[in-house]
């Protein structure tokens, strides 16, 4: 039987659900990444999907041709200037490649070596074949992260700028099209949108995953600056359902950016700030006060994760096994002798093994690990802050810039090490200096050290004072500055000390 939804009314977690997802016009999946997590030393370690490129769907795309063609290739008709011109985009896109990869490297721990030996394996054996621009630098990339930081990285990226630069050309189409309309009037009709014409059928797995691979290739063309503002947009890139609904594909994406970014500012705020109702909260551990914040927010007490477990020999999330070996660990493990003796040989012939792998079975150690599979950014916003709770990692808001940042080891701070908009040191910085001269502001005896500080360090550049006197007089110098400041010495007694520092020198009247 047929159901009619048109009057469905969505309750509190659907609704929180819907906005956080895909529609019509966008869909947020598209990547399929996956990410393992280091209990030791709180790191995250991110693998991009490389899958999304040309050079690993040329295959594809080539079948898909030749199956639109009736398994007779399109001629491809081109003039020089068309041919120009297509070889001018190419250069630009390698070109802004370059600069992009740069950019992302500069503030991220980025490994892209695998994907891109791959990629020249192509091109060796693919003669014909041009170098394509990336859709995504950092596809194929092996990254890693802090626990913690892909999130702050994340809520305080300005997606802004880029947004309203990226909505310029598909805003300016979309007010001509309805001015146009609005001037012929009736004599003008509606352009009938994909999603009301009749759905093109599909004939084969081929087929549905190039179409979708062109798709994302046209989006990215609108979305890239967004996409790299921030890591984890960047690794999730969003594919744009129809071509004649950019703006609408623009405008759900950047709202489901900027509403991720609250939910996960207040989170921050709920289930670590010190100060946040400390009285009715301050009892509670992180994990309980996240459990009251979804309770609160009609949301479900649990998560689910795509966890994998494997084990292999190159990657290691530990130090001790099973997850790990360190650098002496390793060596004996290899190093050691496995015996040629009856027990061995008679355990080798049970199971059909040769000598040699037998001995690389039980030489090369096999690590375990637990990787979980993310598609979209709430997948990895969800999955890390799910971790952060386990391992009980600590947030402070910096009382300088007013931003969260992580609280590392037990060295208490009240300020972050970030560089806040507008200044060129870190908040660290700045706030040691505003406090040294908070607390020796009126201590007279600081400006006079000062004085003669720079009077003797002068002689000593056209060397009137030897070096090595000079660093004997700076130390007692200090000593004499904070006997001044303490009150123990009048600053009288203190110029005279210093005029009288190096006897040489005729003493001023």
């Amino acid at each position: 039987m047929k159901k009619d939804y048109s009057e469905y009314k969505l309750n509190e977690y659907e609704k929180y659900s819907y906005i956080r997802s895909g529609n019509q016009y966008a869909r947020f999946d598209y990547f399929v990444n996956s990410a393992s997590f280091n209990a030791e030393n709180k790191t995250i370690f991110i693998r991009v999907d490389g899958s999304n490129e040309y050079v690993r769907r040329a295959e594809d795309i080539a079948e898909y041709e030749d199956f639109q063609t009736s398994g007779h290739p399109r001629p491809r008709y081109r003039n020089q200037q068309e041919t120009d011109d297509l070889e001018e985009i190419r250069q630009e896109g390698l070109a802004e490649n370059e600069k992009d990869f740069a950019a992302l490297c500069a503030r991220y721990d980025i490994d892209r070596s695998g994907f891109d030996m791959n990629a020249e394996y192509f091109y060796r054996d693919h003669p014909e074949e041009r170098k394509e621009p990336l859709n995504n630098v950092l596809s194929g990339s092996y990254i890693r992260i802090p626990f913690g930081e892909g999130i702050l990285d994340f809520i305080y990226a300005d997606f802004k700028p880029a947004y309203q630069q990226a909505i310029k050309i598909p805003l300016l189409f979309s007010q001509f099209s309805t001015l146009l309309q609005e001037e012929q009037g009736e004599f003008v009709l509606e352009t009938e949108t994909e999603q009301d014409s009749e759905p093109e059928k599909i004939y084969n797995q081929t087929q549905d995953i190039v179409q979708t691979y062109f798709r994302y290739e046209a989006t990215v063309d609108h979305v890239k600056d967004i996409s790299y503002t921030s890591l984890y947009t960047a690794i999730c890139p969003p594919v744009f359902t129809y071509e004649h609904e950019t703006l609408n594909g623009l405008r759900w994406y950047y709202n489901y950016l900027t509403t991720l970014q609250k939910e996960y500012l207040e989170l921050l705020e709920f289930c670590f700030d010190e100060e946040f109702y400390p009285e009715v909260l301050g009892h509670l551990h992180p994990a309980e006060r996240y459990n009251l914040y979804r309770n609160l927010h009609k949301q479900p007490s649990y998560i689910s994760r795509d966890e994998t477990f494997e084990m292999n020999i190159d990657l290691m999330s530990g130090r001790e096994m099973p997850y790990g070996l360190d650098a002496d660990g390793m060596l004996e493990r290899l190093n050691s002798k496995i015996p040629d003796d009856d027990i061995h040989r008679e355990f080798a012939k049970r199971y059909g093994l040769t000598k040699d792998s037998l001995d690389f079975y039980l030489r090369y150690p096999r690590f375990m690990n637990i990787r979980y599979e993310f598609r979209s950014v709430t997948d990895i916003l969800e999955l890390e802050f799910s971790k952060i709770l386990e391992q009980n990692i600590r947030f402070r808001k910096c009382k300088r810039c007013g931003k969260y940042f992580i609280m590392k080891g037990n060295y208490d701070t009240r300020y972050c090490d970030r560089i806040a908009p507008g200044e060129k040191r870190k908040c660290q910085d700045i706030a040691a200096q505003e406090n040294y001269k908070q607390k020796n502001a009126g201590n007279e005896a600081l400006p006079i050290y000062s004085k003669y500080y720079k009077r003797y360090a002068a002689r000593v550049r056209v060397n009137q004072i030897k070096e090595a006197d000079f660093k004997k007089w700076k130390y007692a110098a200090l000593t004499k500055r904070d006997e001044c400041s303490d009150g123990k010495i009048t600053t009288e007694e203190f110029i005279e000390w210093l005029e009288e520092s190096f006897p040489n020198r005729k003493k001023k009247t």
